[in-house]
């Protein structure tokens, strides 16, 4: 079969997405619904998560076999890290396209979402009409796979407020059991899902110093593109 598979916490990788099925006439589905064992046709679209692949994203392709497989990772303007070369190296999987799109950062409320989509016009074709290709290796900070999501819980804090009314939704949400009536645990990876969710804006995050730095830093705001 053929179809666009997406994992999206904050709704960027959703919309790019949303996009690519609209474009290919391809069905969109949800990484955390069930899905096919085996596709012809695949475009994967994901959050790149601290310069790595998301958990949920590197089970989803150990249980999937894939003749065409285009990897389309979402970043934050920072860093994109090297996640589509780990794709094609740890999982063996036949790629024909390839991209980086810089979306709003999660972290940042003034941020700007991707909105040039035109650019993204040469994946759709080399994807109705695939060959393979090979991804070369991109930088990624030495430190990125230390400890990641402790990282984040220090770097990050996500608060309950008075809004809050204990309906229990930001769990229902959450992929990793990592909160319950808006207090989060040590499952966090503070991928916002909760926030994003909560139908009253109960949960506000509060940024730790060190991050706050890190994220003055000059944005990336480049499509890079493989096909």
């Amino acid at each position: 079969m053929n179809a666009v598979v997406f994992y999206s916490n904050t709704g960027q990788s959703k919309a790019i997405a949303e996009h690519f099925a609209n474009q290919l006439g391809y069905p969109l589905a949800d990484m955390e619904t069930k899905c096919a064992e085996h596709y012809q046709n695949l475009v994967l679209v994901f959050p790149v998560h601290c310069q790595n692949i998301p958990d949920v994203v590197k089970n989803f392709l150990k249980n999937i076999s894939v003749d065409n497989l285009t990897a389309i990772a979402t970043y934050g303007k920072m860093c994109c890290g090297n996640v589509l070369h780990e794709i094609q190296k740890n999982y063996q999987k036949n790629i024909v396209a390839g991209a980086y799109i810089p979306t709003k950062h999660s972290y940042i409320d003034n941020d700007d979402a991707f909105c040039a989509f035109d650019t993204l016009k040469p994946i759709v074709e080399k994807v109705k009409e695939p060959s393979y290709i090979s991804l070369p290796k991109l930088y990624k900070n030495p430190l990125a796979d230390i400890f990641p999501k402790l990282r984040n819980r220090l770097g990050i804090t996500i608060q309950k407020s008075a809004n809050c009314s204990g309906c229990n939704l930001c769990a229902e949400h959450c992929s990793f059991g990592a909160i319950k009536s808006g207090i989060t645990n040590r499952q966090c990876i503070r991928c916002l899902k909760c926030v994003e969710s909560c139908p009253r804006q109960a949960l506000k995050i509060k940024l730790g110093l060190p991050l706050k730095l890190y994220l003055r830093k000059k944005k990336i705001n480049k499509v890079i593109i493989y096909a």
